[in-house]
């Protein structure tokens, strides 16, 4: 019988670059569309100042772009397992917060990163990333007969 699934193949302990590529690519935007609402929580309009917008994103997505690889968030076991990605992706997204606060404290961007913005933007961060991740590992268990 011949497998009509698509499954993502392993290159070495990281997930096929395709798979990968469109993941990340969908994870930065979870993490725009995370600091937009938090703009927006602050009377900033992201869609009225989207290069402002842009600006303050920009230092979490490097931040994620440096310690999702570095922690596993790409790799195959992440998908195989609810309690890994949870586990996994928090890291990611409190080392992203801590990387992107070190960037945001530089003079390239606005706002700098006191704890209590960093702690803030830690916990209430993990609310958009962590859904987001779990749905593409319930997906991946659903397809691979798993879940």
């Amino acid at each position: 019988m011949i497998e009509s699934r698509i499954q993502p193949k392993s290159v070495g302990r990281i997930v096929a670059e395709p798979f990968v590529l469109s993941l990340a690519v969908v994870d930065a935007l979870v993490v725009v569309a995370f600091i937009g609402v938090g703009l927006f929580m602050h009377a900033i309009e992201p869609w009225a100042f989207p290069a402002y917008t842009l600006r303050t994103a920009t230092p979490f997505v490097i931040g994620w772009a440096i310690a999702a690889p570095l922690v596993g968030a790409y790799r195959r076991r992440v998908l195989e397992s609810v309690e890994r990605t949870f586990a996994i992706v928090a890291a990611a997204w409190v080392a992203a917060t801590l990387i992107g606060g070190l960037i945001r404290s530089s003079a390239l961007f606005p706002g700098g990163a006191p704890p209590a913005f960093l702690i803030v933007n830690a916990v209430l961060g993990l609310g958009f990333i962590i859904p987001w991740r779990l749905a593409v590992t319930g997906g991946h268990r659903w397809r691979s007969g798993r879940g």
